[in-house]
């Protein structure tokens, strides 16, 4: 039953993963098809992720191992990508990780699975962060993490090509990552939903499960 349970759990983070994921590619189709359209969209991302830095400098401000990681999140990260994918983890979360905790017995309460998908997205972007941040810490981890990445970008940009025409705007996003376009950071914030949904999960069921054991304690005698 331990292992259904783990099981399940796992399910429901890979589902909300992918389709984060698969959003994300439509975000991607639609800045590039878009693009003049969308401008003030990607614009206001990209102010919104110089914020997201500027505040983490002054939280790390005095610290030099701070300072190296905001650095490399600064002159590494495309804060704008990841900003963007916020809202595709949002939807992701509600319109998959709910339904499928409660198809998949995961939880027992309706409250509990909308407690679970609204403290999975601010665990999300937490650990995005994190890892971005402090990736400049371990290097060699931080570059396998983006072949990683990288190979998925690969295989996605291929099955979009191979889609052709029946995908309004694949061929135009293809071309753009030939260009120099990566969206290897949209992954990992995929990897992160994916992540933070199964240990949220985890914790949300473990808490749940602690608080209805019995205490064992003998009741006391007057």
């Amino acid at each position: 039953m331990a292992a259904l349970a783990w099981l399940r759990r796992l399910v429901v983070s890979v589902g909300i993963g992918t389709t984060s994921y698969a959003l994300m590619l439509g975000i991607m189709i639609l800045s590039v098809v878009y693009d003049r359209e969308l401008e003030p969209v990607i614009t206001s991302a990209f102010n919104l992720g110089r914020r997201i830095v500027s505040a983490f400098d002054e939280l790390a401000s005095g610290s030099h191992w701070g300072q190296v990681a905001i650095n490399h999140l600064r002159e590494r990260v495309n804060m704008t990508h990841v900003v963007l994918s916020i809202p595709a983890i949002i939807v992701a979360t509600i319109v998959v990780g709910i339904p499928f905790n409660r198809l998949l017995g995961g939880t027992r309460t309706a409250l509990q699975r909308i407690a679970i998908a609204l403290v999975s997205i601010p665990a999300t972007v937490v650990l995005a962060v994190v890892l971005f941040t402090f990736n400049a810490l371990v290097p060699a981890v931080y570059a396998e993490l983006l072949r990683f990445a990288d190979w998925i970008w690969q295989a996605s940009l291929d099955a979009l090509s191979a889609a052709g025409d029946s995908v309004p705007g694949a061929r135009k996003l293809t071309n753009a990552a030939r260009q120099g376009f990566s969206g290897h950071h949209y992954v990992i914030m995929a990897l992160c939903s994916m992540l933070a949904s199964f240990l949220v999960n985890a914790i949300f069921v473990s808490i749940s499960s602690s608080r209805s054991k019995p205490s064992g304690r003998l009741p006391r005698t007057p």
